[in-house]
C-alpha cells in the first residue's frame, strides 16, 4: 500500500458534511425567499423565518437519525436519512401552516423545499464520497479488533466486516498469551493501526495496558463494554471536597415517566392503527391468497415483571413451522419463510399487529423485544443481569431493534436493553421511534440468524444443560 496516501479522518469528514448540509439548506431557504415573492401571503418576515425553521428542522432530524456517525453504513443509509428528514420536517411545517396560516401556496413552497433539500443533500453526499473515498488520494483508517476469549471470535469477525465501509479492519484473538507477551504485542502492533477496538474478553491487566497504549499512541479507541460497565454510562460528575467523583444514582423509571410513556403508547398506537388499517388489510389478503393457514400468528411471550401474554404477528412462515425442529430462531434464507413473509420481514411489517398488544397494555411502543419463556429460562442462566430487562414492558421496537438485526448476538441485544433502561428518557423513546423508521428501509437490519449467532433452539438448550449437569456431577 502507498504510504504517501492520506488517512481519512472520519470525524472531520462528518463535521465538513454537517457544515455543507447546513449551508445548502440555508441557500435553499434564501433562494425560495428571493425567487418566490408571490408566495409572501404569509408575510415577508414570516416566510424567511419559516424557511430557516425548515432548514433547522431537517438538520435536527438528520442528527437524530445519526447521519453524522463515524459508523454509518454508507451511501444508501445517508439517502434514506435525507429523504426521511425532509419528509418529517415537511409534515411538521404543514402542521404549522395549517394552524397559523393555511395558505395553499405555502404548501407548494414546502414541497419544493423538501425536493430541493433531498436532491442537493444527496448530491453533496455523493461528491463527498467521490473526494474522500478516492483510493488514489486517501486510504481508510486501519482498525485493530482484539480480545482474549475464544467465544468472542465470532463477534470480532462481525465487527470487522461491519466496519469495512469505513475502516480497513483486522482482528486478533489473543487467547493463551501471557501478560508480558500481551504488553509486547500492544507496543508493536498498535502503532500499525489508526484505531483500536477492545472487546470485553480482555482481562483487567490486559485491558488497562491496551487502553493506556492506545491513548499514548494517540489512537482512536472503541470499547465493547462488559455488562457491568453498561450501567455506568449514566454516571454524573460530582465532587467530595476537591476529589473528582462519578455519581451513579440508582436508576428507576418513575410513575410520572411510566404515565407519560403510556400516554405516548395510546396516542401513537391509535394513530398507527388508523394509518396502518388499509396496509394491514392488504397484507392479510396477500397472506391468505399465497399461503394456507391463518393470517395472524400468536405466540406466548414475556413482558414487564415476567408477565406472560400472547403476541400477535402476521404469519411469515409455513403452518406448523416448528413442528419438527421445535422452537428456534429464524435463520438466514430460512426455508420455512414464505415469499410474502420475506417481504414483510425485510420491512418489519410482520410486527404491525402488535399495535393491538400496545393498546391492550401488554406492550409499549419502545422497550426490550419480548422473548419466549423457553428462551428466557435459558438466557437467565447464561447472561448476567438478563432479568433486569423485565423492569419495563416489552416493546414493538427497541434500541437492539434499531441497532441490531434478527441475527444479533443475544448478549449484545441484552447490553442494548440494559443501556436503554439505565439511561431511559422520553427523548430516547422518540429517537428510537425515528431510528426505527430508518431501519425499515435498510435490508441488513432484518436478516435472520447466520453463522455469527449462537444456534439457540430447544434441542440445543437441552444439550447444553445436559452437558453442564454431567460436568457438575
Amino acid at each position: 500500500m502507498n504510504s504517501t496516501l492520506k488517512v481519512r479522518n472520519l470525524k472531520s469528514e462528518n463535521i465538513c458534511s454537517m457544515i455543507l448540509d447546513l449551508f445548502l439548506l440555508l441557500v435553499i431557504a434564501m433562494g425560495l425567499w428571493l425567487v418566490m415573492p408571490a408566495y409572501f401571503i404569509v408575510g415577508d418576515k414570516n416566510e424567511i423565518v419559516l424557511n430557516l425553521l425548515y432548514a433547522f428542522g431537517i438538520m435536527c432530524f438528520m442528527a437524530a437519525l445519526e447521519k453524522y456517525s463515524v459508523t454509518i453504513a454508507g451511501m444508501q443509509e445517508k439517502v434514506v436519512i435525507n429523504v426521511l428528514s425532509a419528509l418529517y420536517t415537511f409534515v411538521c411545517m404543514c402542521i404549522v401552516n395549517l394552524i397559523f396560516f393555511n395558505v395553499r401556496e405555502k404548501y407548494i413552497s414546502d414541497v419544493i423545499y423538501a425536493l430541493l433539500a433531498v436532491a442537493l443533500l444527496t448530491a453533496s453526499d455523493y461528491i463527498m464520497k467521490i473526494i474522500f473515498a478516492n483510493p488514489k488520494r486517501y486510504r481508510k483508517p486501519r482498525l485493530l479488533i482484539i480480545s482474549s476469549r475464544e467465544k468472542t471470535f465470532l463477534r470480532m469477525k462481525r465487527i470487522k466486516y461491519g466496519a469495512l465501509s469505513s475502516y480497513d479492519s483486522w482482528y486478533e484473538n489473543l487467547d493463551g498469551i501471557d501478560f508480558g507477551e500481551f504488553k509486547e504485542f500492544a507496543k508493536k502492533r498498535f502503532s500499525e493501526f489508526d484505531a483500536i477496538c477492545i472487546l470485553d474478553g480482555l482481562g483487567e491487566n490486559e485491558y488497562n495496558i491496551a487502553v493506556k497504549t492506545a491513548i499514548n499512541l494517540q489512537k482512536d479507541l472503541f470499547i465493547v463494554p462488559n455488562m457491568i460497565d453498561v450501567g455506568k454510562t449514566n454516571a454524573k460528575q460530582v465532587r467530595f471536597d476537591d476529589v473528582l467523583t462519578l455519581y451513579m444514582p440508582k436508576h428507576y423509571i418513575s410513575r410520572a415517566e411510566f404515565l407519560l410513556k403510556r400516554i405516548m403508547d395510546l396516542v401513537i398506537g391509535t394513530f398507527a392503527l388508523i394509518v396502518a388499517a388499509v396496509p394491514m388489510l392488504i397484507i392479510a389478503i396477500a397472506i391468505k391468497l399465497t399461503s394456507p393457514g391463518p393470517v395472524l400468528y400468536k405466540q406466548e411471550r414475556m413482558t414487564k415483571d415476567k408477565k406472560r401474554f400472547m403476541i400477535y404477528k402476521f404469519r411469515t412462515m409455513i403452518p406448523d413451522a416448528e413442528k419438527l425442529t421445535g422452537p428456534k430462531f429464524a435463520e438466514k434464507d430460512d426455508p420455512r419463510i414464505t415469499k410474502i413473509g420475506k417481504i414483510l420481514r425485510s420491512c418489519r411489517l410482520d410486527e404491525l399487529p402488535q399495535i393491538f398488544n400496545i393498546l391492550k397494555s401488554d406492550m409499549s411502543i419502545v422497550g426490550p423485544r419480548p422473548e419466549r419463556p423457553v428462551f428466557v429460562e435459558h438466557f437467565e442462566k447464561e447472561i448476567e443481569n438478563y432479568d433486569y430487562r423485565f423492569a419495563v414492558k416489552a416493546g414493538l421496537t427497541s434500541l437492539s431493534h434499531v441497532y441490531g438485526r434478527y441475527s444479533t448476538y443475544i448478549h449484545d441485544r441484552t447490553y442494548y436493553d440494559i443501556f436503554y433502561i439505565t439511561n431511559y428518557s422520553f427523548l430516547m423513546d422518540l429517537k428510537i421511534i425515528l431510528l426505527t423508521t430508518k431501519t425499515m428501509f435498510i435490508k441488513s437490519s432484518a436478516e435472520g440468524e447466520d453463522d455469527f449467532k449462537e444456534n439457540t433452539s430447544v434441542e440445543n438448550i437441552n444439550k447444553s444443560t445436559k452437558i453442564k449437569e454431567e460436568v457438575n456431577l
